[in-house]
């Protein structure tokens, strides 16, 4: 798969390469040893480091006599913006068999669910205007039966944004990773221990956060006065928030937590997946 048109245009490869497209980045689909691919300079800066005195070492830089100071080597800036691009990925906690989906990686060809479509086209239309200060992207409460597609889709929008844009994103489990860690922070012998409020910052701040999973945790006064605080703050922040669940948006209603449920309906639109078991048709996909 060619990633050329997703990247932040970047010239830092051969203009003309019919492999990164002048972005001097290629996706390598086949990983020898791993199911997870990667990221790589093109073969178009890649050979230049055959005969560079920098051998594509860090930190990419040669000795110029005549101006008597290190100058970037011809695949600087390419490692450069892997290197970041690769810094952002692994910050965003994307699971690492969603890492490098994209739009093009799911397969709607003869698909029967309306649904999914819709979806899709959601999501491609927020990633393409996300940038465009005449809109306010609005984030996702996405629903459906477990294996319908929900996290593949949400993680799909973070790496686009992240590859396109290089925003900041962040993918958390509400029970693992946000709530378990804010539990850690009472603890004394945690290396969280007093740390809460830096937390709950952290996941307010995010440009773009993903929640995967909403709805499974505990009930609790605490924790549902945690999970309103963070969609409050966000809110407030006008941070997009796409979240993932298998209850429909009005059960938190129902169940009286309409704080939830009233900022949830503006923040979020809700979309529901009605469709086969979309995680065992992408995994044999890859098979």
């Amino acid at each position: 798969m060619k990633i050329s048109h997703i990247l932040k245009k970047e010239n830092a490869g051969i203009p003309n390469c019919t492999e990164c497209g002048g972005t001097g980045i290629v996706l390598q689909e086949i990983v020898e040893n791993s199911r997870i691919p990667r990221l790589s300079v093109c073969l178009c800066v890649r050979e230049h480091c055959y005969v560079c005195p920098a051998n594509g070492k860090s930190p990419y830089l040669v000795y110029d006599e005549e101006s008597d100071r290190m100058l970037p080597c011809f695949c600087h800036q390419g490692r450069i913006i892997l290197g970041k691009i690769e810094s952002r990925i692994n910050k965003s906690n994307i699971p690492p068999k969603y890492v490098y989906k994209f739009l093009e990686s799911v397969d709607l060809k003869g698909s029967d669910a309306l649904s999914l479509l819709a979806a899709h086209d959601w999501a491609r239309d927020l990633i393409e205007n996300f940038n465009d200060m005449s809109k306010s992207p609005q984030g996702m409460y996405l629903t459906g039966a477990p294996g319908t597609g929900k996290t593949l889709l949400a993680c799909i929008i973070l790496n686009e944004l992240i590859l396109r844009y290089g925003i900041e994103c962040r993918y958390a489990k509400i029970n693992k990773d946000f709530l378990s860690a804010l539990r850690n922070t009472y603890q004394k012998d945690s290396t969280f221990y007093g740390q809460e409020k830096n937390i709950e910052e952290e996941f307010a701040d995010v440009e773009v956060l993903v929640i995967d999973d909403f709805g499974v945790q505990k009930d609790t006064d605490w924790a549902n006065s945690k999970l309103y605080d963070l969609i409050d703050a966000r809110y407030e922040k006008q941070k997009l928030t796409l979240l993932t669940s298998n209850q429909p948006l009005i059960d938190w209603k129902e169940k009286g937590e309409g704080r939830v449920y009233s900022r949830l309906c503006e923040m979020a639109k809700e979309i529901k997946l009605e469709c086969p078991d979309y995680r065992l048709k992408f995994l044999n996909a890859q098979r």
